[in-house]
């Protein structure tokens, strides 16, 4: 959806919390457009008249339930799907390059929860560690769903931190996109938009917006890597 679609999603959910007896204050209804804003409006509002139809609930259902429908399973199904992308974007682009995924949610996880996407490709390289990071993911994926944290823009690799804090801005390649590349290229322009409206804060290359978290945890510093100094790093 657009910011155009706002009038109408919003008078589509007063009429169905209307339907259960309820009411949205322009707080809640801004809320689940900003939770809801990936989807057309009109595979919203038919999510919203299935779920009206089988709700055996008499309240209004919760933005969760509009996702479930939308993404054609459990928060817990698309926390699956999403582990298995990550684990094939280590695979195939490692740490050295910056990704971006086309879940703002996948992005946040990493950030959040495994303190980036340098750190979580040093860790998860095993067969061990990667039974172990499907687990973790889901159970963290589908919380971080439920309470809309997502973050936008890209996640730096090994050379644009390099490059980056070196001054070789010209040397720093585009971010790989994983999954639906026109998505992630959403996701990715999400970022740069929230870095420029920054009040008193120039764009940060290579990080974006978390919501409903005060802090992104830092990027690994260089010092922690063996990189060669004074030159420029390519993949």
């Amino acid at each position: 959806m657009t910011q155009g679609d706002f009038q109408k999603f919003s008078t589509h959910m007063q009429a169905i919390a209307e339907c259960f007896g309820q009411s949205l204050s322009a707080q809640g209804i801004a809320l689940r457009f900003q939770l809801l804003a990936a989807y057309p409006l009109a595979e919203v509002e038919q999510a919203s008249l299935a779920l009206m139809t089988t709700r055996k609930y008499t309240t209004m259902p919760p933005p969760a339930e509009f996702l479930e429908f939308l993404t054609g399973g459990s928060l817990e199904d698309r926390a699956e799907v999403e582990a298995g992308k990550v684990l094939q974007a280590i695979s195939q682009h490692g740490r050295y390059a910056s990704v971006v995924f086309d879940d703002a949610v996948t992005q946040a996880v990493i950030v959040q929860a495994y303190g980036g996407w340098v750190k979580l490709c040093s860790d998860c390289g095993v067969e061990e560690s990667e039974k172990w990071f499907r687990k973790e993911f889901v159970k963290i994926h589908a919380a971080y769903s439920r309470r809309g944290v997502e973050h936008f823009g890209s996640l730096a690799g090994l050379h644009e931190i390099y490059n980056s804090s070196n001054g070789f801005m010209g040397a720093i390649d585009g971010p790989k996109l994983v999954g639906d590349s026109i998505k992630a290229l959403a996701v990715l322009e999400a970022g740069k938009d929230a870095a420029a409206l920054a009040e008193g804060a120039p764009p940060v290359h290579g990080q974006g917006q978390v919501r409903s978290l005060t802090h992104v945890l830092q990027i690994a510093t260089l010092g922690q890597y063996d990189v060669p100094s004074k030159l420029p790093m390519r993949q």
